[in-house]
């Protein structure tokens, strides 16, 4: 099943306000070297076909020409956003714990920035049509562990400190949310979803979660902060308990 294109299944990377107004010049500058790319291979596109005599070789291949355009476009938002990524990882490394949601603060600061980075590079991963190159391919690109033979590009799933085994479904409309923010606290804490492990539709699982091998979480469930689900079993519920 696929979601509806509203539901686009872009990972969840929220930005405060003051931060985004103030730093708005990194993800335009970012948007528009995404494009040099692009840019580029249209113009030697043109060159090369829009002869005379090769008229109707340039119009037969412009539908092959946007679809090249399409995955140009993703990689180089991908590559971009990655360079800024390294750098901001220099200047501070990103880490686990609870922080306070004030912008002096450097890890939230920084963590923010790296979502303005990530954003544009993930919205138009959501955003092209084809099956190919999807959330996964991009969340691995930026640090995510996502195992084999998983399938969960239809669910919403956090950048950073995320941890997926192979064989893992994730179900249409599921979040994974490794922070969560609390009044005048902002935390961070890495998700564990171990092999094997099947997590229905809308479900939520909260920051420091661990899912072990085989568990099976029931669709509308969610975890708590900090809840770990025992190898081999079967959870349901707001929030999940041991089915018995």
């Amino acid at each position: 099943m696929f979601q509806p294109a509203s539901l686009k299944g872009i990972s969840p990377c929220p930005i405060d306000e003051r931060i985004r107004k103030r730093f708005l010049i990194l993800y335009i500058l970012i948007i528009l070297l995404s494009f040099i790319p692009c840019s580029l291979f249209e113009y030697f596109y043109i060159i090369y076909f829009w002869e005379e005599g090769s008229y109707w070789l340039f119009f037969l291949l412009l539908p092959i020409n946007i679809l090249i355009l399409a995955y140009i476009l993703q990689l180089s938002a991908i590559l971009f956003s990655f360079l800024f990524l390294t750098i901001l990882r220099l200047l501070h490394e990103p880490k686990e714990g609870k922080f306070n949601r004030n912008i002096k603060d450097k890890d939230y600061l920084y963590w923010n920035l790296r979502n303005l980075v990530k954003k544009w590079p993930l919205f138009i991963t959501a955003s092209i049509p084809f099956p190919w190159l999807k959330n996964r391919f991009t969340l691995r690109f930026f640090g995510t562990k996502i195992g084999k033979k998983c399938i969960c590009d239809n669910s919403w799933i956090s950048s950073e400190f995320v941890s997926i085994g192979r064989n893992v479904i994730i179900g249409m409309g599921t979040t994974i949310l490794s922070f969560g923010i609390e009044q005048d606290n902002f935390i961070l804490q890495k998700i564990i979803i171990e092999d094997n492990v099947l997590i229905g539709a809308k479900c939520s699982v909260m920051y420091g979660s661990t899912i072990k091998e085989g568990v099976k979480l029931s669709a509308h469930s969610f975890t708590n902060p900090y809840q770990v689900l025992e190898k081999d079993s079967i959870y349901i519920g707001h929030p999940a308990k041991l089915k018995s």
